[in-house]
């Protein structure tokens, strides 16, 4: 009598596994397609950003606005004027070349720092910068420049007579009156709110296009105290009223291989004289 060979079958628990296996390996090529487009559409926010539009002064000049901006013009390295109404603009100084310190006793160039004087000349100073992990960064002399923006002279100070720290008393957030300004700047989130005697009102509301390449780096009232200059990267001119205006001033502000020191040195000065002559 012949015995039949059994049929073996596979079990239930051996065919689920599989299945299983290859349900997480379909559920981690999701994730993982998902995590490489967004990572995809970051880069490409991050390389096509562009800040908030607003109306160029120097498209459209407006005379009502006075007073007189200095910044160092990112492409040149030079030290540029120009009339806050939107011009007219000249270069008055360039920036020596820029030698990066082989040795930290000789400090990092931090700079430069632009200082208008009362005579309406403009001090141009470079100062060393020393900084280390767990302490506050010091600073010492490096050289400084007195250009006179009418003329175009330029007078370089002696080594000793070089300030060792810098001017950091030159944005004033709250106007003889009272008025106080206030600002946020958190992840391309960007508000500046002006509270007087009517209580407060927004001045500017606006988001980057990305969390992380925009932002405020100060905003401070004009000596004349007739309207706000902001530091977005670009020079903002915000004339306060029932409905404030936004301008840009000029694009060019950053600080291109010679410090900045995170916004705490003045990137721009402004005063409150007209030094340039109509245009």
């Amino acid at each position: 009598m012949s015995t039949a060979t059994p049929v073996r079958r596979p079990s239930a628990a051996g065919g689920r596994r599989p299945r299983r296996r290859r349900t997480w390996l379909l559920v981690l090529a999701a994730a993982a397609a998902v995590f490489v487009a967004v990572v995809a559409i970051d880069v490409v926010r991050s390389l096509t950003a562009r800040e908030p539009g607003f109306p160029s002064l120097a498209a459209h000049p407006d005379k009502s606005l006075s007073g007189t901006v200095a910044y160092v013009d990112e492409a040149t390295r030079c030290v540029r004027v120009v009339a806050a109404a939107g011009s007219p603009v000249k270069n008055v100084y360039c920036l020596p070349a820029f030698v990066p310190s082989k040795s930290p006793n000789e400090g990092k160039e931090m700079g430069p720092q632009l200082v208008w004087r009362e005579d309406g000349s403009l001090e141009v100073t470079m100062f060393r910068a020393f900084m280390g992990k767990d302490t506050p960064t010091t600073y010492g002399a490096m050289w400084q420049r007195v250009v006179d923006v009418r003329t175009g002279a330029v007078r370089n100070v002696p080594t000793a007579e070089v300030p060792t720290t810098p001017v950091l008393t030159t944005r004033a957030m709250t106007s003889p009156t009272g008025a106080q300004l206030a600002t946020t700047s958190d992840r391309g989130h960007v508000k500046i709110v002006l509270t007087d005697s009517s209580g407060p009102r927004t001045l500017l509301d606006v988001h980057g296009p990305s969390d992380y390449t925009y932002g405020l780096i100060a905003a401070f009232w004009a000596p004349n105290w007739q309207w706000v200059a902001a530091d977005d990267g670009r020079i903002l001119i915000i004339t306060p009223g029932a409905t404030p205006r936004v301008r840009v001033l000029t694009t060019a502000t950053k600080h291109a291989g010679f410090g900045g020191d995170n916004g705490k040195l003045s990137r721009f000065a402004v005063t409150a004289a007209n030094l340039l002559p109509a245009s």
